[in-house]
């Protein structure tokens, strides 16, 4: 097995190697893999949620039933 691409060092140009360290830093962050959940999903589980959400255009439903007692609340609540 070989590590893709994506996790690889990010390789630079004879002319990028040129420049100053700060200039390459800079290089070097805009062409690393753009992590999405860095932290796997566990730590981002939420934000994994609201995005699937979002995508799927599921959105919440709440709904209040009031009534007296004995109206059948628990019923159509179920």
């Amino acid at each position: 097995m070989q590590a893709s691409d994506a996790f690889k060092t990010v390789a630079m140009t004879p002319a990028e190697l040129e420049l100053e360290e700060e200039e390459q830093a800079a290089i070097q962050a805009k062409k690393k893999f753009p992590w999405h959940a860095r932290f796997g999903i566990r730590k981002n589980i939420r934000a994994l949620e609201g995005e699937f959400n979002k995508f799927r255009g599921l959105n919440p439903v709440k709904i209040y039933i009031t009534g007296p007692p004995a109206s059948g609340k628990t019923y159509y609540a179920e």
